[in-house]
């Protein structure tokens, strides 16, 4: 059982809604990010213009919309852990989290198939129209979010902070890519076939680098205390895991035109997520859904009949009720922590911010 502890003072957020903040260290991330980008682009197209292909489709993929939900997080949590500065300090920390994100999305859309992403052509789909064919594009995309990759390490450089500080970031940037792939490892070999497994996976391919690692990038960044970390430690686990449980949701019910994405496109991919082990408890269920699992020929009409028996079993009210609880457990999680008064309340906003969302 955890107490109560003193929250420290921060003026500079008291009264301060999630939104206003996220929309304060959106604009001042996209300002670095595009103009970095940019510049990104010219060298790549001074160097070939293949080379300037790949850096933008890579380069477009991160500035085509995206909800920051990262760079908030790593911003918050230091602001909340002490960090001096304001937002704008950390803002490269933040671009780091992007061009992180751009790189696993690339691969993660290439590996699945997936040809949208974003409201847009994925980076692999738009790389195999401009460089004439599937394997010069798969290869290109792969390097596109190896690119990625390495932008978000040397964006982290750029943080002004302590060199010991930036040295623990780059350690926690490290423990990210480390559990995400390993999570993903565990996706694509469709490794999971428990609820409890698959939110372990989940808390591997989804939290490490959505809540876990943004929150322990921020904390790093202050020089946060171990109590201070070990705290956003506990009430990241229940959140990841509901921001991916909200992730199914919107993939199986959710309005192609608001998430970008093609609805039924997880049941099209043979993906065992939170409903499809779910409904997997019930044998009519099961059997409808298998006509569609992991194939990627199935009509919407078809689809359609395989939502419906996700909703019909049982199987959205109980990852909706789990969501609930995962979501309450970190307000709780989140209200006893030793942060700052004004930190704490932008990341309470952050708990529906990324859990009850459209997109």
């Amino acid at each position: 059982m955890h107490t109560q502890t003193t929250p420290l003072r921060d003026s500079a957020l008291e009264g301060v809604s999630f939104g206003a903040y996220a929309k304060r260290v959106r604009v001042e991330l996209e300002a670095e990010l595009e103009r970095w980008l940019d510049q990104e682009r010219s060298l790549a197209r001074a160097l070939h213009p293949e080379a300037g292909v790949v850096v933008d489709a890579m380069s477009e993929l991160c500035t085509r919309g995206g909800k920051r939900f990262r760079a908030v997080l790593v911003a918050a949590s230091y602001e909340a852990c002490g960090g001096e500065g304001g937002s704008t300090q950390v803002v490269w920390a933040g671009v780091a989290m992007e061009v992180l994100q751009a790189y696993l999305l690339i691969h993660d859309d290439w590996m699945d198939g997936d040809e949208l992403r974003r409201g847009g052509p994925s980076v692999h789909a738009r790389l195999r129209r401009e460089l004439g064919g599937t394997q010069e594009g798969d290869a290109a995309a792969i390097l596109a979010g190896d690119f990625a990759s390495a932008l978000a390490l040397e964006a982290l450089t750029r943080v002004r902070c302590a060199p010991a500080r930036i040295a623990d970031a780059f350690r926690e940037l490290a423990r990210m890519e480390h559990d995400v792939v390993l999570g993903q490892i565990l996706d694509v070999r469709g490794a999971s076939d428990r609820p409890e497994a698959v939110e372990a996976m989940h808390d591997l391919k989804t939290s490490s680098y959505t809540v876990r690692g943004p929150l322990l990038l921020g904390a790093a960044l202050a020089g946060a205390s171990q109590e201070q970390r070990a705290a956003l430690e506990r009430a990241a686990a229940p959140l990841g895991v509901a921001f991916q449980l909200r992730d199914d949701l919107l993939g199986a019910f959710g309005d192609p035109e608001k998430t970008g994405k093609p609805r039924g496109g997880d049941l099209r991919q043979g993906k065992r997520n939170s409903l499809v082990v779910e409904a997997g408890r019930d044998s009519k269920a099961k059997a409808e859904i298998a006509t569609v699992l992991g194939r990627v020929t199935a009509t919407n009409a078809e689809i359609d009949v395989a939502i419906a028996a996700l909703v019909a079993c049982g199987a959205r009210a109980t990852v909706e009720a789990r969501l609930e609880a995962l979501l309450e457990q970190a307000r709780s999680l989140l209200a006893q922590a030793p942060l700052s008064a004004g930190g704490a309340l932008i990341l309470a906003g952050a708990v529906d911010a990324l859990g009850v969302r459209e997109v």
